[in-house]
């Protein structure tokens, strides 16, 4: 035996290759080549080789970065790591979900999570969208939205089905719905289904997020105004949890001022807890928002010393709390989802020297949505949404400053003392039918609504159509009627008249829908609202009624997204709104965004 085999016969041996993931450490099945001889792992990432000498092999596995390693003998075992391959450049072309909401807006997880700017709140993306108007800070309706015309409190606000009170932190710095515990985000800016009630403006939907993590994981992050962080967890026989906490915090650190003797502070907290996959399941869930400040009632730049000594000082509290139970199903033909929860709300102003204003709603609201197909050209949608609630409202001796804070307490700067109860139940039944004739999917429905607070039960017909033009063009239409009952608060004698009418609208959309390169997709939309009976809210007197509002518009949207890589998305509109002969307060000529 030669002294070269006798060397290869001692460092012969066999080598126990293992292919793991990066990151997770998950077994991979791979495929070893050593020599120009092909190897494949087992399930468990293992493999043994027999080996003559120190040798380069090759790992491979679909979806991740081939990898050479070096094995230098002696050794009995190799441990290889393979990191993922970075995803194909996948341009999405962004088509229209065909539902009964013929004018619909959606944001999904990954652009509301990695747009620039949003600081952590995707609903902040709801601002950005075409005919939104945000509201003027500090103002009563600092809260809220404008959508093509509509006025503040037109807009309802939605989280998996159930009404929350408001929308916006204090100054619209933030939204109470963090980014991170969404997966989508829609805006129905008008013309929407049965489904949506009570509301002649616009709806926002926000749902959050059903996928089971595998492992925990969490993040957290840290601005110059907010602190936050979430966490995601399974929990073990099929249950998981997920929750994020917000806070701003400059009050912690930041001296007072003269303006602003205790700093603005908000937070909100979201917790939800599931069992089950996409087919069917359970999740309990928990949301609150809270905001606080304590402010002059008045620009002290503007005061003698004398008055910046005596001014009174305004101590304001807003916040809401939500806790509920869902149930979700899904079949080959049926799918829905059940959810009841109990909401409450606080509204608290006190002025020193003039009055205070202590607003309390504690309600129940339940929403059941079941959809059939009997086949991909029939089908219905159906469903029901009843609120009970009870609003108490006290307003204590109103005095002569009362106007410098109406911007926070409009009850309270009305300048009448009510201390009283209301109670109120209100929902509907609604449905759709989804018929194909021929290139024209056709959806007609309506909803019966009620009120206890109104005579008569309204009833609303809607319609909707979509049809394809060609491959890449898609026409919609559709119209209805819309109604809306005055808040409680404006029910109540001396801030408003328990016999409001209901306001009433009739809107139609038609738009057209172009794609082009198979990667841009253009919308063109066209509306027109025509309200009856519109209730102006002023926070110097009484709300009162305007006999006929109008809304006219035209918009231009394209979008172009490459996955994880680029999302663009412009818009540009023209439009007009009059409250009786007057631009409303949504009125915006020219609007664009980008």
């Amino acid at each position: 035996m030669t002294l070269l085999a006798l060397i290869a016969n001692v460092w012969a041996a066999e080598v126990e290759v293992v292919v793991r993931e990066h990151g997770s450490g998950a077994p991979l099945d791979a495929v070893v080549t050593v020599a120009g001889r092909e190897v494949t792992t087992g399930p468990d990432g293992r493999l043994v080789l027999d080996l003559d000498a120190s040798t380069t092999v090759s790992i491979a596995a679909p979806g991740y970065i081939t990898t050479v390693a070096e094995i230098t003998l002696p050794t009995d075992r190799a441990k290889v790591w393979l990191r993922a391959a970075p995803p194909p450049m996948e341009i999405v072309v962004e088509g229209r979900r065909t539902t009964a909401d013929v004018s619909r807006q959606a944001v999904d997880a990954e652009v509301a999570f990695e747009t620039p700017g949003n600081r952590e709140d995707a609903v902040r993306l709801v601002q950005s969208l075409p005919g939104v108007a945000v509201q003027r800070e500090y103002s009563p309706s600092s809260g809220d939205i404008s959508v093509r015309g509509s006025l503040p409190g037109d807009s309802r606000f939605y989280l998996d089905g159930i009404e929350v009170p408001y929308l916006y932190h204090f100054n619209q710095y933030a939204s109470v719905f963090p980014a991170s515990q969404l997966q989508q985000l829609e805006l129905f800016a008008s013309t929407f289904g049965p489904a949506w009630g009570d509301s002649v403006g616009a709806i926002v939907n926000a749902e959050s997020r059903r996928d089971a993590p595998e492992t925990v994981h969490g993040s957290a992050f840290l601005n110059f105004v907010v602190v936050g962080g979430q966490v995601r967890a399974p929990l073990g026989k099929g249950w998981w949890a997920s929750g994020g906490v917000r806070r701003s915090y400059q009050d912690l650190y930041g001296s007072a001022t003269d303006q602003y003797t205790l700093w603005p502070v908000f937070s909100d907290t979201s917790l939800q807890i599931e069992h089950g996959d996409d087919r069917r399941g359970t999740g309990l869930f928990l949301w609150t928002a809270s905001d606080r400040y304590e402010r002059a009632a008045g620009e002290l730049d503007l005061l003698d010393p004398w008055e910046t000594e005596t001014v009174p000082r305004l101590d304001f509290r807003r916040g809401f709390q939500v806790g509920g139970i869902r149930h979700h199903w899904r079949t080959a033909d049926d799918w829905g989802q059940a959810v009841a929860a109990v909401v409450g709300d606080h509204l608290d102003g006190d002025l020193t020297g003039s009055g205070s204003q202590h607003t309390r709603t504690l309600g129940l609201q339940t929403r059941v949505d079941a959809h059939h197909r009997f086949s991909p050209d029939l089908g219905w949608d159906l469903g029901m949404a009843l609120r009970t609630e009870t609003t108490r409202l006290r307003v204590e001796d109103p005095g002569p400053a009362r106007l410098l804070v109406a911007t926070e307490t409009a009850a309270l700067a009305r300048g009448e003392p009510v201390d009283g109860e209301l109670g109120r139940v209100s929902g509907g039944l609604y449905g759709t039918l989804h018929a194909t004739l021929g290139p024209v999917r056709l959806m007609p429905g309506a909803r019966l609504g009620f009120d206890t607070l109104n005579d008569a039960a309204t009833f609303e017909p809607r319609v909707s159509a979509v049809t394809s033009l060609g491959d890449t063009t898609t026409l919609r239409v559709g119209g209805g009627r819309y109604t809306q009952r005055p808040p409680t608060e404006h029910l109540f004698p001396g801030t408003g008249d328990p016999d409001f009418p209901t306001t009433t609208s009739w809107q139609g959309v038609v738009g057209l829908d172009q794609t082009i390169a198979q990667r841009l997709t253009l919308h063109v939309e066209g509306y027109r609202k025509d309200v009856r009976d519109v209730l102006q809210i002023q926070v110097d007197r009484p709300a009162h009624v305007e006999d006929r509002g109008t809304a006219t518009g035209l918009e231009l949207t394209w979008r172009y997204r490459i996955r994880e890589i680029l999302f663009l998305h412009g818009w540009v509109g023209v439009s007009r709104s009059h409250i009786g002969s007057a631009p409303g307060p949504g009125d915006q000529p020219v609007n664009m965004g980008l």
